[in-house]
Order: C-alpha cells, then sequence, then structure tokens
C-alpha cells in the first residue's frame, strides 16, 4: 500500500526504502505482538526492534507523525471493556484510519498532505470494506464470545451490502482524484477494476474457502492484487 502511493504520486520508490522497512517491522510486530505462541511472539520483538532502527534514519517529525495511529493503537488494545476492538463502528473505522494514515500520509511531509488527502479517503474506505470482510471469517467466534462487532449486528447479508457500498464510495474518490488531477486515468482505471473485482473474489472467499486463516490470507492478498493492477497499469501508461 505504501508502494501503491509512491506510484500514484510518481514518486521513486528507493527514496522511500526505509520507509517501507519501518512499516514493514512495525505492522508485523503489531498483528504478531499479542500471540501466545513463542516464535511469533519472537517475531514480533524482532520485528519491532527493526522497525526502531529504521526509524532512526527517518525524519526527526515522523515521531510526531506517529502519535495519531499509536494512540489508536493503544486504545485499540489496551483499554479493556472501553476499547476499540469492543466498539462495532469504531474497530473497522479505527483500523482503516491506521492503515490509511501510515500508508498514505507517513512517507510525506505534512506540507504535502493536501496533495494525497483524497487518496487517503480512498484507501481508508477501501481498509474499511477489508476489515468488515476479516470480521466475517470470526463470525462464528465472536458470536461464540459475545463480541460486539457490526458484523454481528448486521449479519451476513447486509455486511456484504455496506462491504459493496464501501467498495463503491473508493470507485467514486479515484474518479474525483483523476477529475481533480491528482493522478492520471491509468490510476483511475486500475483502482476501479481492482475494487470489482475485489467485491466478487470476497464473495468467493467467504463462500469457498472454509477455513478462517485462509480466508483472512486471501483478503489481505486483495491489497497486494490492487497494488499489482496499479503497477502494470502504471507500467502500460509508459
Amino acid at each position: 500500500m505504501l508502494l501503491q502511493t509512491l506510484l500514484l504520486l510518481g514518486r521513486p520508490w528507493e527514496a522511500h526504502g526505509w520507509h517501507a522497512g519501518f512499516l514493514f517491522g512495525t505492522t508485523l510486530c503489531g498483528y504478531l505482538f499479542f500471540r501466545r505462541e513463542p516464535r511469533l511472539r519472537i517475531l514480533a520483538w524482532a520485528a519491532g526492534l527493526a522497525a526502531l532502527a529504521g526509524l532512526w534514519h527517518l525524519p526527526a517529525y515522523t515521531l510526531l507523525l506517529l502519535v495519531a495511529p499509536g494512540v489508536v493503537w493503544m486504545l485499540y488494545y489496551f483499554a479493556g471493556h472501553r476499547s476499540l476492538r469492543r466498539k462495532r463502528l469504531l474497530k473497522p473505522v479505527s483500523i482503516a484510519f491506521v492503515w490509511a494514515w501510515m500508508t498514505v500520509l507517513l512517507p510525506l511531509p505534512p506540507s504535502e498532505w493536501w496533495e494525497v488527502m483524497l487518496i487517503f479517503v480512498g484507501r481508508a474506505i477501501f481498509i474499511f470494506a477489508l476489515a468488515l470482510a476479516y470480521d466475517l471469517t470470526d463470525l462464528q467466534y465472536d458470536q461464540r464470545f459475545q463480541l460486539p462487532t457490526l458484523v454481528r449486528h448486521l449479519g451476513v447479508k447486509k455486511t456484504f451490502f455496506w462491504i459493496n457500498c464501501a467498495l463503491v464510495a473508493a470507485g467514486l474518490v479515484s474518479m474525483i482524484n483523476f477529475f481533480c488531477e491528482i493522478y492520471d486515468a491509468w490510476a483511475m482505471y486500475a483502482l476501479i477494476g481492482s475494487l470489482a473485482c475485489s467485491a466478487g473474489l470476497l464473495r468467493i472467499i467467504q463462500s469457498e474457502l472454509k477455513q478462517p486463516w485462509l480466508q483472512k490470507f486471501w483478503i489481505d492478498g486483495l491489497m497486494i492484487f490492487q497494488f499489482l493492477c496499479v503497477w502494470i497499469a502504471d507500467g502500460l501508461s509508459g
């Protein structure tokens, strides 16, 4: 997703190698930090230390830019019964916010944020759709332990309705980005195409794959799929 942002803006990847390494380390650490398996906990700590090493090479203001996603992450995991993960709407919204912040705003100086704010919005909406799909894979678990999620409240049919609405909204935002000359037509077509495919693929993932871990693997893969669509479109346009 970070590399996709750079592609959309026509920025060189090489200049953001430390950003990519830092983001990879923090993501791995954040998702594995609370796993019980010893090997995964060790991997989480190693990734966290590697991310700190990468942070040393980033601009000093990066620490300030990490405050907002850091607070959200703390409220998501460490606020007990009031944590964001226990709030129906705030759970997917907080996930979408942090992913969009880290992959769109973090690699850029704040003076350039105005240029990418619509990219930020589109990215957040896309991740929101994937977060709902993620919760669908945990529906039985959440029902068993009475965890209050938006998917439990809506049910499968209405959840897919809102997933599709989110994907359509993300497509509309990509069109606005094009008409505002933030990125070119090839980027708009690639994003809309990937969003349309994602709508169909999410249905297949939910109906055809039975293991939750396998469903989550392919849901995450849709982010890579969107990047590949943008990357290929960029190559063809050149």
